[in-house]
């Protein structure tokens, strides 16, 4: 039995991108779906029996209409081929309104080819290859648990504890009703102890989530534990159950730089109680990130550094950010023009910074209207010593707060 793994394709992410005059769309929104339609296209390829998709669709609860059209165009090959489709809800799909309906659970309309899965659940899906037995077990959710009067009172540590419990006694008890002979794979949205984050994930949040072992997730005749919700592909258990994190399908940051992305097509090959499980981690199509840090303190000419620095650096059709140090004596021979026409070739510039050095600066901040968001943020930390080891990650949030706001101002 075939099945395509994935998680975290997280659409609607726009920093770092601009509006393509040709379609009207953010050229962001058109990378991740070239990733996406890129891993719909292997799994038509491998003829899979089964799409599992790990949770967070999106990048919230409230996709626009174009985002959701875009999901739903990229799964109907999928539909059309009568490949079942499986989506779990993940923590960036859950609406935050106890009732309201999650980012995909329109989804299950796509002529009776997909299931959702909101809560906790064992299921039997049938495939062209035979069936599949299923643990779906989805972000827990808290308002849920707290809807129960013995837990109101509890504190958000205890509320914790309480989840890994209640997560843990369910697989305990769901592998007791499986039947060995059959393929069965355990999929989930959360963290797992020992896992790497790959930059993007807020570690301040993750060290508050409810957490588990893989010993609590890899119990026999479970075949793999497909998961989402940290975007690095791993194994967190090489040398049993595979424990699998698929990755994200594309970057989402600088801090992604370095990470390839992609998704897991998993085999499981059965011969009657005797079962083999095999994976491989497929990369997509994504955007480059190229971050650029270049040290010209003391060069009597630091735009040159720069731009050889730029000359031994593939930045065609990436997001490109440079980062550049000098002396304070060489700030009147940076020379911005010149280093923007050499990184014309890049997707997206999306900034060339001065790092703050070493020196006494008046704790006084000049922002101007003009100013970007970027530039304006950018130069208050310089001001403030204490932000500087905070600076990408303050950027970042800002830029990403600020995309959502103009995407929620838009029609669409």
């Amino acid at each position: 039995m075939k099945i395509l793994h994935t998680a975290d394709i997280h659409l609607g992410i726009t920093t770092y991108g601009r509006i393509d005059p040709a379609t009207g769309l953010n050229t962001r929104l058109q990378d991740f779906r070239r990733a996406f339609e890129f891993m719909v296209e292997q799994a038509l390829a491998e003829d899979v029996d089964l799409f599992l998709f790990c949770g967070d669709a999106f990048r919230h609860p409230d996709p626009s209409p174009t985002e959701q059209t875009i999901f739903a165009e990229c799964l109907q090959p999928l539909v059309e081929r009568n490949i079942p489709i499986v989506l779990l809800v993940g923590n960036h799909d859950h609406p935050v309104t106890f009732g309201r309906a999650s980012s995909i659970d329109i989804f299950r309309y796509l002529e009776g080819q997909a299931r959702v899965f909101r809560r906790p659940e064992v299921a039997t899906v049938p495939t062209k290859s035979g069936p599949l037995q299923l643990i779906a077990l989805p972000w827990p959710v808290r308002s849920l648990l707290l809807t129960r009067e013995a837990y109101r009172r509890k504190s958000a540590a205890e509320v914790r504890e309480v989840i890994e419990q209640l997560y843990t006694e369910y697989v305990q008890k769901a592998v007791e009703q499986l039947d060995p002979s059959l393929p069965t794979v355990l999929a989930g949205h959360f963290s797992v102890q020992g896992a790497e984050l790959s930059g993007s994930e807020r570690t301040s949040l993750i060290a508050h989530e409810p957490k588990f072992t893989v010993g609590q997730l890899a119990l026999p005749p479970i075949d793999y534990v497909a998961l989402g919700h940290i975007h690095r592909h791993q194994n967190l258990n090489p040398d049993g159950i595979p424990v699998v994190y698929s990755s994200s399908i594309e970057r989402v940051s600088f801090r992604e730089a370095d990470d390839p992305k992609g998704f897991v097509l998993v085999d499981i090959q059965t011969d009657g109680k005797r079962k083999q499980t095999r994976y491989r981690f497929v990369e997509t199509p994504a955007r480059r990130f190229v971050d650029l840090h270049v040290d010209a303190r003391g060069n009597a000419d630091p735009t040159e550094s720069i731009l050889k620095a730029i000359a031994r650096t593939p930045v065609t059709d990436a997001i490109v950010r440079v980062r550049y140090q000098v002396d304070e004596d060489q700030l009147g021979r940076v020379d911005m023009r010149r280093i923007r026409k050499a990184l014309h070739s890049a997707a997206h510039i999306a900034g060339i910074e001065r790092l703050a050095g070493p020196v006494v600066r008046e704790r006084r901040t000049v922002i101007h209207r003009d100013n970007s968001l970027r530039e304006a943020l950018t130069r208050y930390i310089d001001q403030h010593e204490q932000l500087h080891p905070l600076r990408e990650q303050l950027i970042e949030a800002a830029l990403a707060l600020e995309a959502r706001l103009e995407a929620e101002r838009s029609p669409d």
